[in-house]
């Protein structure tokens, strides 16, 4: 290899080794700069700049953005501090013994996957859990019903059904959807309910900033820049060369980070609707758990193992987790019909 390829193989080396722990690091220091800093200038400067200083529309405008802006925020303090890890129990190991005798078919003792792949071709859907065993002695791979209770090697305890362990958190999750790292933790049985509105709210906050914002830009700014300038690198050089002021390339930065937010919010505002309507974890359609049936379940019901049976617009407004619990207990899944 020549020394670009070494560079680009090191390269890649470091991103996969050191990338999620750097990721984990600055994302919540970029999104509350965002909105602790985007929410400081505009109602400093931009507000006033659109719709004239003490304006009713003016007031009004303050008055939502920072109503979204502290949901949001509020949302995202339950959502990195409340936690859907999974404790080893003796009550939950009994909950496993009752799991085993009331669903033989999915025992926690697993088959060997090599021996079995070839005459069991499920074993390589999401109909089964595969787990690699690294021994003195050699690799071994067990397959296991995705339903059964299921070893996690790290933590050397049994865990239930939909329970995922984590390398960021270095913890088993209860029904593991990801891991978020605007929020430095895993998205999971209770503080789902803190994703989906903390992105409903970025979602609307965002939308409503954004042309705004654009055009404080276009009006305010455009004169002494560049077209260069809005590219943000070549924006950040002429900073750190001193040609361009801090302010401008502070706006810049904002304009592309809220647009990230957009487009990120969005998306996983719709995802996460769609995947609780299917009854299923992003995790389980990445991974294409074919074995997860909820046809048993009505809408409602699929809704209130995340958001609980008291009414959901409350979840939007106040954090509701100590009243309303998910209707699921993250353990037993007695409601769910497993094939």
């Amino acid at each position: 290899m020549n020394l670009k390829q070494r560079c680009i193989v090191k390269f890649k080396v470091f991103c996969n080794k050191h990338g999620p722990t750097i990721l984990n690091f600055i994302s919540p220091l970029w999104f509350l700069n965002c909105v602790i800093g985007t929410n400081y200038v505009a109602d400093t400067i931009i507000w006033d700049y659109l719709y004239g200083a003490g304006t009713w529309m003016s007031l009004t405008i303050k008055c939502i953005s920072t109503f979204m802006s502290l949901e949001m925020i509020i949302n995202w303090i339950f959502l990195c501090t409340v936690r859907s890890t999974y404790v080893n129990t003796e009550d939950n190991n009994r909950k496993r013994l009752e799991h085993e005798k009331n669903f033989p078919q999915f025992n926690s003792d697993g088959i060997l996957y090599e021996e079995n792949k070839e005459r069991r071709p499920t074993l390589g859907t999401g109909t089964w859990s595969v787990i690699t065993h690294h021994k003195p002695e050699g690799v071994t791979r067990t397959a296991y019903p995705y339903w059964s209770w299921k070893p996690c090697i790290v933590c050397s305890f049994h865990k239930p059904p939909r329970c995922h362990h984590c390398p960021m958190c270095n913890e088993c999750v209860l029904k593991r959807d990801h891991h978020c790292f605007f929020a430095r933790q895993c998205i999971g049985l209770y503080n789902q309910r803190f994703f989906v509105v903390f992105n409903f709210w970025s979602t609307c906050l965002t939308v409503l900033v954004a042309p705004q914002i654009i055009y404080y830009t276009y009006s305010a700014l455009w004169p002494t820049m560049s077209i260069g300038d809005l590219f943000l690198p070549w924006t950040l050089m002429r900073f750190i060369l001193g040609f361009t002021p801090f302010y401008t390339f502070y706006i810049i930065l904002q304009v592309y980070s809220i647009i990230f937010f957009i487009l990120t919010a969005g998306t996983f505002l719709y995802e996460q609707i769609k995947c609780i309507d299917m009854g299923l974890t992003s995790f389980e359609t990445d991974n294409k758990a074919d074995d997860i049936k909820t046809e048993c379940k009505s809408r409602y019901e699929k809704f209130a193992c995340v958001f609980g049976r008291r009414p959901i617009i409350i979840n939007f407004l106040i954090p509701f987790h100590w009243m309303s619990p998910p209707a699921d207990d993250g353990i037993s899944w007695d409601t769910m019909k497993k094939e």
